[in-house]
């Protein structure tokens, strides 16, 4: 009886890592086992252009540039398509199984695996098609499932209750037919047809994908196929021991091996490729040498990121961050960005023999922290570096492998995040030429208006690897990373924000009065600055950033500093703060002089309301230092003004403080008068001459003045008066022995009316109404005459008893009329 062991067979295609299986071996103890390749079949070493790989040590290396690796990450979420039936998976797990089968043709059937990978920084969404499954009814009547794996990401380095001897992330993407109670049977000639796609998750186009996929299990029990319009091996990499078989038909390569064993290094092939979607068939053949219908088993493939040929480090990727923190902020003007490093997961002896990566910001920046993760993950992985930093500035950094062949180095997509801080080398500069790469958008269309831009990439960093074998000397390699490549939607530069710092210069040969109230004698405007950015201790006021939205907008006194003592002379410092639209502030040391500097002190004289200045013009005096004492009253100007407005007819309606010391400011003092009604002249003698003495009647019609009798009205509004008289001694004479010889009433006056106005004594007569129109001044004796008005002497006959000189005496009164 012929004794059959059943097989575990994959099949893995991906990248760079190693696919473990259910080991078993399939052994027929009566037929030999045949070498490469099955029957109809060619050798796949013998194909022209192949890429043979060592079995010591790759004597080949594949560029960094398809490293690209689908990894199991934290952000890893599945999307099932066509409403498969979900299995919970394996008994603990979290893994979760979708079965899809055939019975419905028309629906599509697949699964969108979201963020399964990170090419060229961005994020990559796969998206697994089935295409076809040609599958026969099982003994059941019912058609076989064909899975896909949907492992759960926080179980990707776990082993509890995984069906073999690996961690769960090995079946990250496996399809087929799964394994223990999920493994399904297929037939002989059961053949699926699917194919990836590739997109961006973030803006979800497609694109072209450049990777490896890298076939590993290439055995008896199925033979895969995939389109070969080139017919070129050059992008093919087989061990130089491979026993894969391969025959071309139809621009279509398909690939057998007549190998019973799982995972053997002669049975994988990787296939270097760039497009947006990968094409490919499994077909079940159970090939067995003793029966020409083999006993149905299982087929299925598994994802593996371990490259046959050995693959160097990818070009590192720097991602600038925008820094968007304001000057509150602590992270404000703080450098960040990022560098994916991909490190290929080679096996043992094809790995990195030394691996560094250095990085450098400008040197007014200090690196403050490296810390470096597995992308996409909260595993810290700085601790296989050596970490250390250049220079007493920290500006640049060397992060060196600490052993570049280690499990845990290799296989790696390193996210590092760099965060730098200024040092005391920071002097923000704007100008052109500039290394702070400053952007001042002049318009809307530039996003980057007041953010500095340092470009990171390119020499600022760079990776060095080596790799020493029997067959390889690459020692020290550079590898440069490229510049303003965008990544997630941002590129190589990272951007600070800066927010400008006020400046002004100090004015010079500033006097400040002794004893200054700077806030009440020089008070800040609150609005706006002027267009002259100018102010009383300030010139040329602006901001270091020349931005509009950096203007300066206020000038205070600084809270930070006490305000000078103007009570001592001297120099002294006066600080002013500067504040700027966003709130940002400076303060400004201004040199001040507290000197007793002069003061304008000026008197003036307001008549009716009124500044006659014509007349009475103002006094000035700009000779005077502040603090000087004064007295009004020892200024010659003053006195003789004010004494002759007050001879014109004015009187002073004020009290005037007329001893103070000189203040700095508010030295004017004001007169104040008002106009009056008075008498500005009066005959201090009436003379009516010398008459003969006779017993006749004496009249006499006019008298001399020695003075004229004048009326002044200076009041603002002129008005009625009245001018009486009142006779206060009649007409006597004084002998030589003093007797007194006294003749009465005999004094008349005549205004003009038939009845002349006859004086007793002590009576007061009114002599005159009248008003000033044309002037302040009325001349009542100018219209006295002998034949009219005025005063007449009228002796009655033989009145005078004695000779000699008369006289007697009249007092004169004007009054406003009400």
């Amino acid at each position: 009886m012929k004794k059959h062991i059943k097989i575990f067979l994959f099949l893995g295609l991906g990248l760079i890592a190693l696919v473990s299986g259910y080991v078993q071996f399939h052994i027929s103890n009566e037929n030999k086992i045949f070498a490469a390749p099955l029957p109809g079949y060619q050798d796949i070493k013998t194909a022209n252009g192949i890429n043979l790989v060592a079995k010591s040590g790759s004597n080949t290396e594949i560029s960094g540039d398809f490293g690209f690796m689908f990894k199991l990450t934290d952000n890893v979420s599945y999307e099932p398509i066509g409403e498969p039936i979900i299995d919970s998976g394996f008994s603990g797990s979290k893994t979760k199984v979708y079965q899809f089968n055939p019975e419905n043709p028309s629906v599509e059937k697949g699964v969108w695996v979201r963020n399964a990978g990170l090419y060229n920084g961005r994020s990559v969404d796969l998206k697994f098609v089935i295409d076809e499954m040609d599958f026969a009814k099982k003994s059941n009547g019912k058609y076989p499932s064909f899975r896909f794996f949907a492992v759960d990401a926080s179980e990707r380095d776990s082993m509890t209750n995984t069906p073999i001897a690996t961690s769960w992330g090995s079946y990250y993407l496996m399809i087929g037919s799964g394994l223990y109670n999920h493994y399904e049977e297929f037939q002989l000639g059961d053949k699926v047809r699917y194919h990836y796609e590739f997109y961006y998750n973030d803006s979800k186009e497609s694109f072209d994908l450049k990777g490896s996929w890298n076939f590993s299990n290439v055995n008896i029990n199925k033979k895969v196929a995939f389109p070969f319009p080139t017919a070129s091996f050059s992008d093919m990499y087989v061990r130089d021991d491979s026993n894969i078989g391969y025959k071309i038909e139809n621009n279509t390569f398909e690939m057998t091996s007549d190998d019973e064993e799982v995972d053997q290094p002669s049975g994988r092939l990787t296939n270097l490729f760039e497009k947006q979607k990968y094409e490919m068939t499994m077909e079940y053949q159970g090939w067995d040498y003793n029966q020409p219908n083999p006993y149905p088993g299982q087929m299925a493939v598994l994802y593996s990121t371990e490259s046959l040929a050995r693959i160097a480090p990818s070009t590192p990727i720097v991602s600038g961050e925008r820094n968007k923190a304001v000057h509150t902020d602590p992270e404000y003007r703080s450098l960040k960005y990022s560098i994916l490093q991909g490190i290929a997961d080679n096996s043992k002896e094809n790995r990195n023999t030394k691996f560094r990566l250095e990085t450098q910001v400008p040197d007014f920046y200090d690196i403050q922290s490296i810390d470096i993760y597995e992308y996409g993950t909260t595993i810290k992985k700085s601790d296989l570096f050596t970490i250390t930093y250049e220079g007493t500035e920290r500006s640049k950094v060397t992060m060196t492998a600490k052993d570049p062949t280690s499990d845990a180095f290799n296989g790696s997509l390193f996210d590092i995040k760099v965060v730098a801080v200024p040092n005391a080398k920071f002097q923000f500069d704007a100008t052109a030429t500039s290394p702070y790469g400053y952007v001042n958008a002049k318009d809307s269309t530039n996003e980057d208006n007041g953010y500095m831009i340092f470009e990171q990439a390119g020499p600022k960093t760079v990776a060095y690897y080596s790799y020493i074998n029997s067959f390889l000397n690459i020692d020290n390699k550079p590898l440069e990373s490229e510049v303003a490549k965008n990544v997630n939607g941002s590129d190589s530069q990272a951007k600070v924000l800066y927010e400008g710092i006020p400046t002004a210069q100090a004015k010079s040969d500033i006097k400040i009065p002794l004893n200054t109230d700077f806030e009440t004698d020089y008070p800040f405007n609150t609005n706006p600055l002027p267009t002259d950015t100018e102010n009383f201790f300030l010139k040329n006021i602006s901001v270091d950033t020349d931005n509009k939205i950096d203007k300066p907008i206020k000038v205070a006194y600084s809270t930070n500093h006490p305000l000078p003592d103007t009570s001592v002379l001297g120099e002294k410092s006066l600080w002013l703060t500067l504040t700027t639209a966003k709130n940002v502030t400076k303060d400004i040391e201004v040199k001040v002089t507290i000197v007793p500097i002069a003061a304008e002190l000026r008197v003036k004289y307001k008549i009716n309301g009124n500044y006659m200045t014509d007349k009475y013009p103002d006094y000035v005096d700009s000779t005077q230092m502040i603090g000087a004492p004064i007295n009004l009253k020892n200024i010659k100007s003053v006195v003789d003004t004010v004494a002759a407005i007050k001879e014109a007819g004015y009187k002073q309606t004020n009290t005037v403080t007329e001893e103070f010391n000189l203040a700095a400011t508010g030295n004017t003092v004001e007169y104040e008068f008002e106009g009056t009604l008075f008498l500005s002249s009066s005959p201090s003698l009436l003379d009516f001459g010398i008459e003969e003495s006779s017993y006749k009647a004496i009249r006499v019609n006019e008298a001399k003045l020695d003075k004229a009798l004048i009326i002044k009205d200076t009041r603002a509004v002129k008005q009625k008066w009245t001018l009486s008289a009142k006779l206060i001694q009649d007409f006597t004479l004084t002998e030589t022995n003093g007797a007194k010889k006294v003749i009465p009433d005999i004094l008349r006056y005549n205004d003009g009316t038939d009845e002349e106005k006859k004086f007793n004594l002590a009576e007061n007569r009114d002599l005159l109404i009248d008003e000033h129109t044309s002037s302040n001044e009325y001349d009542v004796s100018q219209t006295w005459n002998s034949k009219g008005k005025g005063f007449k002497l009228d002796v009655p006959g033989d009145a005078v008893k004695t000779l000699g000189k008369y006289q007697a005496k009249i007092e004169f009164t004007v009054n406003a009329t009400p």
